[in-house]
């Protein structure tokens, strides 16, 4: 079978004929099936340094991995599965200005983006939804370091697998406090647990009060449910509440468009919702 008359056996919405037509038209020297077409973009932009408007700032990122199960019979019956996109060396804006009133930015190791169980909607507007969309946002040790240092000068902080620990850098050898990070509305709260003195391990201290990291700006509709100390990193996990709503409004048409644009351009450009 041909591509041009493979969508004319499967495809369950005229509408996607119009992709592959669109398809043609933007990328014209590469196979017209779904399937084809998908794998040429990632192809393109897998590897690359991109960049994206986000608020009004210029966001660089390299896009490491855009893993679909995308074979030509999920996309004619319409239910695609899991798409996970991890992009790396993020360069997310500050949401407060520097001393000479540019926007600063924090470095982000990793964005990992999970849309769980995508599915094409026909009506009123052909378009992909999934069930659900999951970030992962994780930062180096250096930059939870930072962070800590501002709010509680003198102190050293790291990550380890399955906790965070603190010491006071000018007397390492009086040993560590470990604490447990805990969600709040507008931050992360670090709550002491124990203290590690030698092999003794001692309640901490009253004194000594949580430690309290405000969080990045965090996209419109981003909510933080958990973070995870992991090793030489702080993994911070969201769910986008709202995200599956708007990414179903979004024209299939529009959202290809999109993702050649990116693979020609190597820009994101701004993918807005309908209503």
């Amino acid at each position: 079978m041909s591509d041009g008359r493979w969508f004319d056996g499967w495809s369950p919405w005229p509408e996607l004929a119009g992709l592959a037509a669109a398809g043609r038209s933007l990328l014209p020297n590469v196979p017209v099936t779904p399937a084809a077409l998908a794998r040429t973009v990632t192809e393109q932009l897998v590897g690359r340094r991109l960049t994206a408007k986000v608020g009004g700032h210029e966001v660089g990122l390299t896009l490491a991995e855009l893993d679909y199960p995308a074979d030509n019979l999920r996309l004619a019956t319409g239910r695609i599965g899991n798409v996970r996109i991890v992009a790396e060396d993020v360069d997310w804006p500050e949401p407060e200005a520097d001393g000479d009133g540019e926007p600063g930015t924090i470095p982000l190791r990793r964005v990992t983006v999970l849309a769980e169980d995508v599915r094409f909607r026909s009506l009123p507007t052909p378009a992909a939804k999934p069930a659900r969309v999951q970030l992962a946002i994780a930062v180096s040790a250096d930059v939870f370091r930072d962070r800590v240092a501002k709010v509680r000068p003198g102190i050293v902080a790291s990550p380890a697998d399955g906790g965070l620990q603190i010491h006071w850098a000018k007397r390492p050898h009086w040993g560590h406090l470990t604490l447990r990070p805990q969600v709040v509305d507008d931050g992360v709260v670090l709550v002491p647990q124990t203290l590690h003195i030698g092999r003794k391990q001692l309640r901490p201290p009253r004194r000594f009060q949580p430690i309290v990291l405000p969080l990045p700006e965090l996209p419109p509709g981003l909510k933080l449910t958990k973070v995870e100390p992991r090793h030489d990193e702080l993994v911070l996990h969201t769910v986008a509440e709202e995200w599956p709503d708007r990414l179903s409004r979004i024209p299939l048409t529009d959202l290809l468009s999109w993702l050649t644009t990116a693979a020609m351009t190597l820009t994101l450009p701004k993918l807005g919702a309908r209503s």
